[in-house]
């Protein structure tokens, strides 16, 4: 006889409980194995859909560069496959790119298609190295950063950087990379003679050629014998000043006959300090594969090793530590974890009443948890932030099944069967709704993994975590609890001890008799619902959006940018001064380290990194601080600086610096200054707008050289041999590299004697003519002061002008935007355009991302619900309560205070999931009733009294499961609490919707169509007549 009339699939690992626990067993292993080799790490591994292209033209102006060199780059990169946007600048000398493809681009791919349409291109650009093209990859960020600063120069600090520190860094395991920033390297600077130079009728090109020929670097090919290969290599050269002033320039100069030879130190690179002492970086990459915490502790335990190697007065200290936020996130969630389960436990406990019914759900919980983990590592995902999340949210999910069976047991055990009976039958009852609620619960993650751009790519390892764990956790509710139910009998509990029935079933008879008027009056329900709904949906329209919370990341970091044309000491100036704001925060613990890096992505501009002091050492909060700041930093003039804080989710463009950024973008440059400038008025006089400007100086002022052909012809001079001799006058000329005492070093060859920085210096540049006589440069060009473009910006292929403005008070960023398309609407001329940039780009995709999951989240689950019920009646009672769960969830979310944003939205789609379970668990059962014979609103009031008590249960537990999101603190917490408020408040408010509109639903929705499994006992009827009379005609 087969096993399924003796009990069913379950009823296997009651009569085999050694099976069942070897199963659950086998889980436990595999994940505790598992951890062991699992990836830790922030943020899951996500592969940005971005190409940067960068091109270098020497000397260029930006107008020229744009003409000559971005336009061209940019026309020919339309052809690439996948390209949605590029945005380009253009600069003195340099040009950048920026391409973002369409999500679930093959990166990789792209690029190598890029490099070869930039190969192709070549030809219709200057004479110009080739431009390079870089990834934007997450792998390849710093999980730390580390300062050695100290009373040394920074040439020695950066030899100690390159040498014994960065050899000690590379050899700790997991560390891939080892990169020096910030770096001053010794160099022969060659102080030429001007006169004396020219007098002999040479030049600086001539010392550099002659220099050039020391390197002894060429290749010298190799002996072939018939006993091997002999390979000839050239000797290094050891090169001192001495050596290299007896350098012969021709036959009759050597180079200390016009040039003095000094060693010195680069210049011009930019610089770094900590709390105002200067300072050289190290940034440390790990390998794609590795645990993040445990690289962290071990460069930590380093950096203490390598303190008494270094010099006295020199220290190595950790600027910024991803481990840190990890470990307190880790920490954080372990304790919410333990917190949950407890939570759950004692919920349990309160309904059943027995100690051993409450053990089984429990012991599902470190089951179902644990194998979660085997199967982040079998998938090649790793436990950061993100999964860690979803653990605390399915502590609170995965003892819902086992709630189910465990209750029925108990119920089944009271009504007087046996203790084994008990289990197999009550388990065999649940069966369906188990897989059902189970099928859902994955079945809603689905449509997260359609998140636009990084979203989709971060939050599907969440979907997935807590897809497997709540199948994990049907697992081991079909298996393990009814076997636990078959040997702790936790139905032998006396009926009077049991917490429910205590009290006479008044419960169970009010909620009975409002069943009653419910569905003799389903129509009045739903006005009295809907209209609930419609208040609460009212409120939620004001809700703000963003795209993260404002969270404490412990730190965050101040951008600077000084005018257009000013000196590298002016930038220096306001880097002191954003210091001397920073100084108070620092004396009273608040800040704990204070870097400013001056020169990094532009000569004029700088960051300074600031580091606040951990969370449980201080009481402000770091968007206090952010604020305060801001206040304080826009006070000072001429000083354009921002703050910016980053987010959890690493989301590009969601700077979290509470202002906008916009471009207004045109055809013709000539009309971008007048049109933004009249965006600007309109934005000074709206509330939304504080201090509304350019992102930049627009303009800079310039010293035209124009050449006269004619007298450059007489002299048999060209252009190219001016500007040569110019570059090299202003810039000077690099040679080598050559050896001293094995240090590899580069030559700078400059003029001696002041610098040229005033147009009549420049003028009495000597050229050397073709004949051999020496003109000045004024007697063949024309000097004229003009103002010109200092960077040249470019938006989806048309000439753009950035602008920035803060937020006003009460505006939040989408607010400001929908103010701002309103006043460019107005006031932009046509064939002006306003393009949205940084937060403001990244808010809108988020805001048609999510719509698109919900109603994708919406139909998935219907269609599944639909194909398990096999009927679109049932499967629409269940769905129509989820938008008065939403309802009820954006009004937690407003009285909170919180926000719209990516972890709260995913907090809703979790919702439908949730809200769609306790329907299920009524409705599935209503069925039952129906299929055995009773009429609908008898088996909606049955269902209604039966499952109270399981529905209950399965909703506390999941709703004071998330009870420690919303109440921890420290790093992460400002995420878990938005995804908390919408579990508690709106699955609490959601579960009285699903009890009073669900029978409301069900009693005018299920008249519409047969009565539960009659279209299978008509084939099974049928079926049975064909088999009859085939058996008869045989």
């Amino acid at each position: 006889m087969s096993a399924a009339p003796q009990g069913g699939v379950t009823a296997i690992f009651v009569k085999r409980p050694i099976l069942a626990l070897v199963l659950n067993l086998l889980v436990l292993i595999a994940g505790g194995l598992a951890f062991l080799g699992v990836d830790l790490r922030e943020l899951p591994s996500v592969e940005l859909p971005v190409l940067s292209v960068r091109a270098s033209y020497d000397g260029a102006a930006p107008e020229v560069v744009e003409r000559e060199v971005t336009a061209v780059l940019e026309q020919a990169l339309r052809r690439l496959e996948g390209v949605e946007t590029i945005s380009a600048s253009s600069n003195y000398g340099s040009a950048r790119l920026v391409l973002d493809l369409a999500a679930g681009s093959d990166v990789d791919a792209s690029a190598n298609d890029a490099r070869e349409i930039i190969a192709q291109t070549l030809r219709e650009l200057p004479d110009i190295e080739t431009p390079t093209v870089a990834q934007n990859d997450t792998d390849a960020d710093p999980i730390l950063r580390l300062a050695l600063t100290g009373t040394a120069g920074l040439p020695e600090l950066t030899d100690l950087a390159e040498g014994l520190v960065s050899e000690r860094l590379a050899s700790v395991e997991g560390v891939a990379e080892v990169t020096v920033t910030g770096s001053q390297s010794r160099l022969f600077r060659v102080e030429v003679d001007m006169t004396a130079l020219l007098t002999r009728g040479l030049g600086l090109s001539d010392i550099a050629t002659a220099l050039d020929a020391l390197d002894g670097t060429a290749p010298l090919g190799a002996l072939e014998s018939d006993t091997g290969t002999l390979a000839l290599r050239a000797a290094a050269t050891a090169i001192d000043t001495e050596s290299l002033s007896q350098t012969r320039i021709d036959a009759r100069t050597r180079l200390g006959d016009v040039a003095t030879v000094r060693l010195a130190v680069e210049t011009g690179r930019g610089g770094a300090s900590i709390d105002g002492q200067a300072s050289v970086g190290l940034d440390i990459v790990r390998r794609s594969v590795g645990n993040t915490l445990a690289i962290s502790r071990a460069v930590r335990a380093e950096v203490a090793a390598l303190a008494p190697a270094l010099p006295e007065g020199v220290s190595l200290m950790v600027t910024s530590d991803d481990g840190v936020f990890i470990e307190g996130a880790l920490r954080e969630v372990a304790g919410s974890i333990a917190v949950a389960t407890g939570i759950v436990i004692v919920t349990i406990y309160a309904f059943l009443g027995s100690m051993r019914a409450t053990l089984i759900p429990a012991v599902t919980i470190p089951v179902a948890l644990t194998g979660t983990i085997a199967a982040i590592w079998l998938a090649g995902f790793s436990v950061n932030t993100i999964t860690l999340l979803a653990l605390v949210l399915a502590t609170g999910m995965v003892v819902d099944d086992a709630i189910v069976v465990v209750e029925n047991v108990v119920r089944r055990r009271r009504e007087g069967l046996g203790p084994r009976a008990a289990a197999i039958l009550g388990t065999r009852e649940v069966f369906f709704a188990v897989i059902s609620t189970t099928a859902t619960l994955a079945a809603v993650f689905i449509p997260i993994s359609f998140l636009p751009g990084q979203a989709g790519g971060i939050f599907s390892e969440f979907g997935f975590v807590l897809a497997f764990a709540v199948s994990l956790s049907s697992l081991a509710a079909l298996t393990l609890a009814p076997m636990l139910a078959g040997l702790l009998d936790p139905g032998r509990t006396a009926p009077g001890t049991e917490a429910v029935a205590r009290s006479p079933s008044w419960a169970e008879r009010g909620i009975d008799r409002l069943v009653g008027w419910i569905v003799r009056a389903p129509v009045l329900t739903l006005a009295l619902c809907g209209a609930l709904a419609i208040l609460a949906l009212g409120t939620a329209r004001n809700l703000p959006v963003a795209i993260t919370p404002d969270e404490d990341r412990g730190g965050f970091v101040v951008f600077m940018r000084a005018a257009a044309g000013q000196t590298a000491d002016s930038l220096d100036e306001g880097v002191a001064q954003v210091e001397t704001v920073l100084a108070p925060y620092r004396a009273a613990g608040v800040v704990d380290l204070v870097q400013s890096l001056s020169g990094r992505g532009g000569a004029n501009t700088a960051f300074i990194i600031v580091k606040l002091a951990p969370w449980e050492e201080r009481a402000t909060a770091q968007a206090e601080v952010m604020r305060d700041l801001s206040a304080r930093l826009s006070g000072i003039p001429g000083l354009n600086a921002r703050v910016i804080g980053g987010n959890s989710l690493g989301i590009r463009g969601a700077s979290g610096s509470g202002s906008l950024d916009v471009a207004v973008a045109s055809t013709d440059r000539a009309a971008l200054p007048g049109a933004a400038e009249a965006l600007l008025a309109a934005m000074f006089d709206d509330p939304a707008f504080t201090a509304p400007q350019l992102a930049s100086d627009a303009w800079e002022p310039m010293l035209e050289v124009s050449l006269d052909h004619e007298a450059l012809r007489d002299l048999g001079l060209d252009e190219a041999a001016v500007s040569a001799t110019v570059n090299a006058m202003l810039e000077g000329v690099s040679a080598g590299p050559v050896f001293l005492g094995g240090e590899e070093m580069e030559i700078e060859i400059v003029p001696a004697g002041p610098a040229i920085n005033d147009p009549g210096d420049l003028a009495g540049v000597f050229l050397r003519a073709e004949d051999g006589r020496h003109l000045s440069l004024g007697s063949v060009v024309t000097l004229d002061t003009v103002v010109a473009p200092a960077d040249l910006l470019r938006e989806d292929s048309a000439p753009a002008l950035e602008l920035q403005a803060g937020l006003g008070d009460g505006y939040r960023l989408a607010d400001a935007v929908a103010r701002l398309e309103t006043l460019a609407a107005e006031t932009l001329p046509d064939g002006t355009r306003l393009v949205l940039l940084g937060e403001a780009a990244a808010l809108g995709e988020t805001t048609r991302g999510f719509a698109m999951v919900f109603g994708a989240a919406f139909v998935i689950v219907l269609l599944v619900l639909a194909a398990q019920f096999e009927s679109f009646g049932s499967a629409i009672v269940i769905m129509l309560t989820v938008p008065f769960g939403l309802a009820a969830a954006a009004l937690a979310i407003a009285f909170t205070g919180g926000s719209l944003n990516y972890y709260s939205q995913i907090g809703l789609v979790l919702l439908v999931g949730v809200m769609a379970k306790n329907g299920i668990l009524i409705v599935e059962f209503a069925n039952t009733q129906r299929a055995l014979g009773l009429e609908r609103e008898a088996a909606i009031r049955t269902a209604l009294r039966l499952r109270l008590r399981p529905v209950m249960m399965t909703m506390i537990s999941t709703v004071l499961g998330a009870l420690p999101l919303v109440l921890s603190s420290g790093a992460g917490a400002e995420a878990r609490a938005a995804v908390g408020w919408v579990i508690i408040g709106g699955l609490g408010m959601a579960t009285l919707f699903t009890l009073f509109l669900t029978p409301a639903l069900y009693t005018l929705i299920a008249r519409f169509g047969p009565r539960p499994g009659m279209r299978a006992r008509e084939a099974d009827d049928e079926l049975a007549m064909a088999e009859r009379a085939v058996a008869k005609s045989g």
